[in-house]
């Protein structure tokens, strides 16, 4: 199995779907911005002049573009398990997760809010209404609970892999009726945890602060510690099922748009369509950008830096941008331009060669 084995390839295709991942929240994020619907999301500017045409595009990446990022993530808690104890799982973790998290809460998230209230107030001083939030940061809150929760079961499937839990998870990721069955406990979640009075009804697409994104999170993590765990059993699957997975899940997609969410578009079908994008979206990643590529390498250490900024960054670049009297899609991507400029050029220039900022940022102390 991948983790009784101490060198293992580096994963270029993870590494690039974690960028990729991250570039589409940023965007998907920029979007809200252009909705009609746009300020009712706390500490989301909105331009006067809507373009709600930018939806058909976030629509199809909502359903997926968090859970993708929660698989990756137990993907990443696998390779570290390679090397690491249990006490050395949680050293690393703590610093990589919970030290920008802390950070990130008490100075980055209410820099952005500032921002945003300087654009409502001219006369707002930074920090005059100081509190330290997590903001778009919850997904850290999420992924350091689900390592240290899952930490003794992830350990036992790396000491008995003989067992009969580590034989079920080489079952789930080993066939193609496997993968079904896991699909199904992704529909068996939403049906459960969406469309429930006793959980509370929510959107599907509702993943910060609710149960059902908790759990569903929970799910694509352990899911992804599994793919890596039971070795290219699930890769090999993906890889030639790719194509009927994508067909599928843009089926789905187009059901959506033509006839209404609401009609066609039960939570249980929504996990479905969000599971073929992923599993095809794995597919097509491992076959394709599996390989050293310069511009992947670059911006693989930057991608965790520019996560947490992002949402600074975006803000700024609506304070100077939205006011301007020009096109809305002009204003778009001017936007999309100063938000991605900012996060790379203070990555490159300041986060990644100062020394006391790197751990604050998830990075390693060391600087190569």
């Amino acid at each position: 199995m991948i983790l009784e084995k101490k060198n293992q390839a580096r994963r270029h295709d993870i590494d690039a779907l974690r960028v990729i991942a991250i570039g589409l929240l940023i965007i998907y994020h920029i979007t809200i911005v252009f909705q009609p619907w746009g300020s009712l999301i706390p500490g989301f500017f909105q331009n006067q002049d809507p373009i709600e045409s930018l939806w058909l595009f976030s629509g199809l990446i909502n359903v997926w573009r968090i859970p993708i990022l929660f698989v990756v993530s137990g993907m990443g808690v696998a390779f570290s398990m390679q090397k690491r104890s249990f006490e050395g799982l949680m050293s690393e973790r703590s610093l990589r997760i919970l030290l920008p998290l802390i950070f990130g809460s008490m100075v980055v998230t209410p820099l952005g809010w500032d921002v945003f209230l300087m654009s409502k107030n001219s006369n707002h001083v930074i920090f005059s209404q100081y509190s330290a939030n997590p903001g778009h940061l919850w997904f850290l809150v999420n992924i350091f609970l689900y390592t240290i929760c899952s930490s003794p079961l992830l350990f036992y499937l790396k000491k008995n892999s003989n067992s009969s839990i580590a034989k079920l998870t080489k079952f789930l990721t080993g066939s193609i009726y496997g993968l079904i069955v896991l699909v199904a406990l992704f529909a068996l979640e939403a049906e459960v945890f969406v469309n429930s009075w006793r959980f509370g009804r929510v959107a599907f697409e509702l993943y910060a602060g609710s149960l059902h994104g908790f759990v569903m999170g929970w799910l694509c993590f352990l899911s992804g510690f599994i793919f890596i765990f039971k070795g290219n059993g699930f890769w090999n699957i993906v890889k030639s099922h790719k194509n009927n997975m994508f067909i599928f899940a843009g089926c789905l997609y187009l059901a959506r748009v033509l006839w209404g969410e609401p009609m066609v578009n039960p939570p249980w079908l929504m996990a479905i369509e969000s599971c073929m994008w992923m599993f095809s979206i794995f597919g097509y990643s491992y076959s394709f950008l599996n390989q050293k590529n310069k511009l992947f390498s670059y911006l693989s250490p930057a991608a965790y830096p520019v996560y947490i900024t992002h949402m600074l960054f975006m803000n700024i670049a609506c304070y100077f941008v939205l006011p301007m009297e020009i096109n809305a899609f002009l204003k778009f991507f001017l936007v999309v331009l100063l938000t991605f400029a900012g996060c790379l050029l203070s990555y490159e220039f300041l986060i990644s060669k100062l020394r006391i900022l790197r751990p604050l940022f998830g990075l390693k102390m060391n600087i190569s």
